[in-house]
């Protein structure tokens, strides 16, 4: 059957400071007036990939639904007027903007939002400003904080991600625009960056230091490395507060196990799931698939994880949920559906963290891991030198470049385990199959001679061949104040996973001191990683201690009597 849509294209929505918001407005056949479902995007309106194939929903779906599809440019970006500066304005501009769509003659009042990525957090701070009318969300591929998380994790510049972003996504055409306006020698230094960063992204990351004076063109963008700073001995995410989603309305939070903003997106569903007493009160769901940031296909890595991993139909989803919360109903989707890789097979879960989990403890001892404590006091040592630092190999990050996905996720680790600056312990044959469902975390008893360095941790399963993948990893910036001699607890949260890992494979735990270029590079002497130059960086011995008293473990979330 077919059914005819109008749109009203290149619509300017005034914002309270007279900023006008450019906005396609797609209304579906019939009278009206309908819901609306809104988009605020910085990644170009009329682009049907981020719009639409990113965002999981499909506009003409939603409109045969009886919705309004509305896309708007933010500010700064592309055809809206203003400045952009990330995150700042996103609050009061979605309020504003449900506003002005809630006084058409098309809107019957009601508006709920959708997106993914820096579009999830569009909705998440508008939300914060409690607009009349706003009455669902769909975060999807989102953080709940946006310093934390966004642009640093574990006190560690996310230098990847945010160089990344810097290039593919927001150079054109507002960073362009500003460039313009410098003067020409400048002008022409960071179109030549820009150009060489594109075509050959391993040069920007090798940059010493990272964030020059040359590029001070990019500093509105480039804030987070500053802040990321200040927030290791402030202990405050000072990129940005954390989303205020304690008035937010019922939200459908959606993430992937290889996801850059998984942790975020985790977060975000638990601080929505923390407003009820109840699990069977919660208006709220939550959806953990096993894509990868702009890439939600059934290869993840080096691995193939099979043809239900893209079954769930996360467009009709998103408006099944908007239908539930119009109607005042509860959503017919469970609390929390989630995949699991190994076994390849989607689950259903009355609550998170899963009811059912139980912490396993795994001992470090010399190269083994084992659920026993070790019987005597043992020590491991490397060098870690930030010129040669370890190279990111898969796991949450979408290096080389968005649409890169393939990088992402389990990736053979034989190369990076070959290196005498990675210790590798592991366990012995699995007796039964073992359901990791949840955070994993390393808590190491260390020495450095460093005044600062970095700690990371890699689970890795290991099959019949002897094949390493890796599952999960993270990363934690250590200030040493007790000094070389004095072994200290360190805790390394490596992140949340579902995996089934096989009966007679084995678990594998990497401790390194570099995971670049996810991450930027600790030079390890006192000067901040921002502004460090070769001569800056230093080496370090690095000592990783266990014993029958006070060790070095690995914990797992496993679940019991695993489906």
């Amino acid at each position: 059957m077919s059914q005819c849509f109008t749109l009203l294209d290149a619509v300017e929505v005034p914002m309270r400071d007279g900023v006008t918001l450019v906005t396609d407005i797609w209304l579906p056949e019939g009278a009206g007036p309908w819901p609306v479902v809104l988009q605020r995007t910085p990644y170009r309106r009329d682009d049907p990939v981020g719009a639409q194939h990113i965002a999981a929903l499909e506009f003409q779906s939603a409109m045969r639904r009886g919705y309004v599809v509305v896309v708007q440019d933010t500010r700064g970006r592309f055809a809206s007027g203003g400045d952009f500066d990330p995150f700042t304005h996103e609050g009061h501009d979605g309020a504003d903007t449900i506003a002005w769509l809630r006084a058409q003659s098309f809107c019957d009042g009601r508006v709920a939002m959708f997106g993914a990525s820096y579009v999830g957090a569009t909705q998440v701070l508008a939300a914060g400003q409690q607009p009349e009318g706003l009455v669902a969300l769909a975060p999807h591929l989102t953080s709940l904080s946006h310093g934390d998380g966004w642009m640093y994790r574990g006190a560690a510049t996310e230098l990847g991600f945010l160089m990344l972003w810097i290039i593919e996504a927001l150079a054109p055409p507002d960073l362009a625009r500003r460039i313009d306006a410098l003067d020409p020698a400048t002008a022409d230094h960071l179109r030549g960056f820009l150009s060489q960063a594109t075509s050959d992204p391993a040069a920007a990351f090798a940059r010493l230091p990272v964030l020059g004076a040359d590029l001070v063109a990019l500093a509105p963008y480039a804030q987070g490395w500053f802040d990321a700073t200040r927030a290791r001995s402030s202990g405050e995410d000072a990129i940005a507060a954390t989303s205020n989603v304690d008035a937010a309305p019922p939200m459908l939070v959606s993430g992937g196990w290889n996801d850059i903003f998984v942790e975020g997106s985790i977060a975000l569903f638990e601080r929505a799931r923390a407003r009820y007493a109840r699990a069977e009160d919660v208006p709220d769901r939550l959806i953990l698939g096993p894509w990868s940031h702009g890439n939600p296909g059934d290869w993840q890595g080096d691995l193939w994880l099979g043809p239900t991993a893209s079954t769930v139909d996360l467009a009709a989803q998103q408006i099944d949920f908007f239908d539930a919360v119009l109607a005042g109903r509860p959503a017919d989707l469970p609390l929390v559906r989630y995949f699991r890789s190994g076994s390849n097979s989607w689950h259903c879960a009355a609550d998170w963290p899963l009811p059912q989990t139980q912490e396993q403890v795994l001992h470090l001892e010399g190269s083994r891991l084992s659920r026993q404590k070790p019987a005597q006091d043992w020590h491991r040592s490397y060098l870690s030198d930030p010129l040669d630092p370890v190279p990111t190999t898969g796991g949450a990050t979408f290096l080389p470049g968005l649409r890169q996905g393939r990088n992402s996720g389990p990736k053979d680790q034989s190369r990076v385990e070959a290196r005498e600056d990675v210790l590798v312990f592991t366990s012995a044959p699995l007796e039964a199959d073992l359901d990791i469902t949840g955070l994993v975390r390393v808590r190491l008893k260390v020495q450095s001679d460093a005044p600062t360095c970095d700690w990371t941790a890699r689970l890795c399963k290991v099959d019949d061949a002897g094949t390493s993948v890796g599952l999960v990893d993270g990363i934690y910036r250590w200030d040493n104040i007790k000094g070389a001699q004095v072994a200290q607890d360190v805790t390394v949260r490596l992140g949340h996973i579902s995996h089934l890992v096989a009966a007679g494979h084995r678990l594998r735990l990497q401790v390194a001191s570099s995971n670049f270029p996810r991450f930027d590079r600790n030079p390890q002497s006192t000067i901040p990683a921002p502004q460090a130059t070769a001569g800056d960086c230093r080496t370090a011995r690095q000592t990783v201690l266990g014993g029958p008293f006070a060790g070095s473990v690995l914990i797992l979330p496993v679940i019991e009597n695993a489906g």
